[in-house]
């Protein structure tokens, strides 16, 4: 009867840390898949995809730069300021590369061609 009863244990609490198991794990992948924000959403909203010769000349020569020159571009997105940014905001211009070995990059320039931000690994995503 001993063998018995603790065999029975053994399956309730066996049983008990599967389901805690199955629980946490339900609870992480619902905290990974959060709704975008309100400024994610609105910064996609300002975000328009045009043709790489549609770029102001001043964005057009800084992707002539040497450090640029193994790569292609991929994407191009005209970025309107935000409303609250004020008159004197202006667009910004993304531009996605990839190289030969499909490694993907993302620079961010002014409408003079000055660079934002500098080209970055994007592997995780990047739109």
């Amino acid at each position: 009867m001993k063998k018995v009863t603790v065999l029975a244990f053994a399956f309730a609490a066996f049983g008990f840390i599967s389901t805690e198991a199955q629980a946490q794990t339900t609870d992480a992948n619902s905290s990974t898949q959060q709704p975008q924000t309100e400024q994610a959403q609105e910064q996609a909203a300002n975000k328009e995809q045009i043709k790489e010769e549609e770029l102001p000349e001043g964005v057009k020569q800084a992707l002539q730069n040497d450090a640029l020159k193994e790569w292609q571009v991929s994407e191009v997105y005209k970025v309107a300021p935000d409303a609250a940014a004020g008159a004197e905001a202006k667009a910004t211009y993304e531009v996605y590369f990839t190289n030969a070995e499909q490694k993907q990059a993302v620079a961010r320039f002014d409408e003079t061609g000055k660079a934002l931000a500098s080209a970055s690994a994007a592997g995780q995503e990047q739109k």
